[in-house]
């Protein structure tokens, strides 16, 4: 099955004209987001693709890029792909921005992708492998606005006032919570111009924002695709229904946007995995029981563990093995005790939860299982009188039953010529 790299390859020549902006189009944008244009595309900076393509290669290699090891890394392979093709030749790339503040809690990139005439297309940037990125991430279980939401909204308003093309916008990840919220919140001459919100794989909101005028309002525009097996879309609450499409890989492994299957010019349908359900309910079940003080304080009690050994990044996390283990129970055991049980109380909660629901899960697959064994078992029996019953029918029309005799309990008119009985009698046996 293809992927939005053999989209390119199959459908690169296809242009806008014949067959207009599609799901996968934004997609493919919402990866070339996350390419690194530090260096390359300015703030106030327009440049064709394919001088951004020709101007990032110059300063990296191929080699280079693909020997990365976050999902993103081929994020340049899918831009180089597009700026070769037909479809994709004539987009500008405009108002690259990318705020990392550690301080403020924020991770925000914003790129925009314009056809002159046609359509515009900003992008958000998801979640990179910063730590800090990951950490807004849990902040909007209980922040009202993150710095990185606030900024999506002022970006688009600023941005697009110069802009006349029909509007989309998106992103992946957490991308696709800001492309929904800057959607909702922007200027209302912006949103009047928004032809389809894209969010791909991203979290959703709290209950407070889904109940406001702005995001009602917008809802019809936004579009919510999401891998079988989601662990990052089905988060927090989102009153949008989910296109559920097919991935070539599982679990986590599904966030990563070229697993996702293409065919023709949308993505593969499929049904949302158990597993998905399970930790939307879990999760969900879990939030509800803390308020929003207590979400805040086991965050940042967590995310003090992950960067205790000074990383700041998830490579950097990783690399510390133990000795970053080691740190972070260190600074576990150094907060005030009331502090350190209700972090462990709230951890134990979150896994009482998840196991109440696995198990009400294997109970309901176990009853499933019993009940589908008995109208197996019932269905067999009937299949055997079924085939009782045809086995007998030529026999009673035959006169022949078990003593010989037919319906009246006579014997067949050819009862007198033994010989013709008998030879009937072994053919029915």
């Amino acid at each position: 099955m293809a992927n939005i790299m053999e989209y390119l390859d199959w459908r690169g020549d296809v242009p806008f004209s014949i067959d207009p902006f599609n799901e996968v189009d934004n997609l493919i944008l919402s990866e070339i987001a996350y390419t690194d244009l530090e260096g390359i595309l300015g703030s106030k900076d327009e440049m064709p693709l394919t001088d951004v393509c020709k101007k990032y290669f110059s300063v990296h290699t191929v080699e280079e890029v693909s020997s990365r090891d976050t999902f993103y890394r081929l994020a340049p392979m899918v831009m180089k792909k597009a700026a070769e093709s037909v479809r994709f030749h004539d987009f500008v790339l405009s108002e690259y921005i990318n705020i990392i503040d550690v301080d403020k809690e924020e991770q925000m990139s914003a790129l925009t992708f314009t056809v002159p005439g046609y359509m515009t297309y900003v992008a958000f940037r998801g979640t990179d492998n910063t730590i800090v990125g990951w950490k807004e991430d849990f902040n909007l279980s209980y922040m009202e606005e993150t710095p990185g939401q606030k900024r999506a909204v002022r970006y688009l308003n600023e941005q697009y006032k110069r802009k006349d093309e029909i509007l989309y916008v998106g992103g992946h990840s957490k991308g696709g919570n800001f492309a929904v919220y800057a959607g909702a919140f922007c200027d209302d001459e912006i949103r009047e111009k928004i032809d389809t919100i894209y969010t791909n794989d991203g979290p959703g909101f709290r209950e407070d924002i889904l109940n406001t005028v702005e995001y009602q309002r917008i809802l019809p525009h936004v579009m919510s695709i999401i891998p079988n097996e989601s662990l990052v879309g089905i988060l927090l609450m989102g009153t949008f229904t989910h296109t559920v499409i097919k991935s070539s890989a599982h679990a986590i492994a599904q966030h990563d946007p070229l697993t996702w299957q293409v065919y023709g010019n949308s993505f593969v349908g499929s049904d949302l995995s158990g597993g998905s359900i399970l930790m939307d309910k879990t999760v969900s079940a879990w939030l509800s029981e803390l308020d929003d003080s207590k979400r805040q304080r086991f965050i940042d009690v967590l995310f003090d563990m992950l960067t205790a050994t000074g990383a700041s990044t998830l490579e950097e996390m990783s690399g510390s093995g133990i000795k970053g283990l080691s740190e972070g129970m260190k600074l576990l055991k150094g907060l005030p005790k009331d502090e350190q049980s209700e972090f462990m109380n709230m951890l134990k909660k979150l896994f009482k939860t998840g196991g109440g629901y696995l198990l009400l899960g294997i109970m309901e697959g176990t009853e499933n299982l019993v009940n589908g064994a008995i109208e197996g078992a019932a269905k067999i029996r009937d299949k055997i009188m079924e085939s009782k019953v045809k086995a007998e029918v030529p026999r009673i029309e035959a006169g022949g039953s078990e003593d010989g005799n037919g319906i009246n309990g006579k014997g067949s008119e050819n009862e007198s010529s033994g010989n013709t009985d008998v030879e009937s009698d072994k053919e029915i046996v």
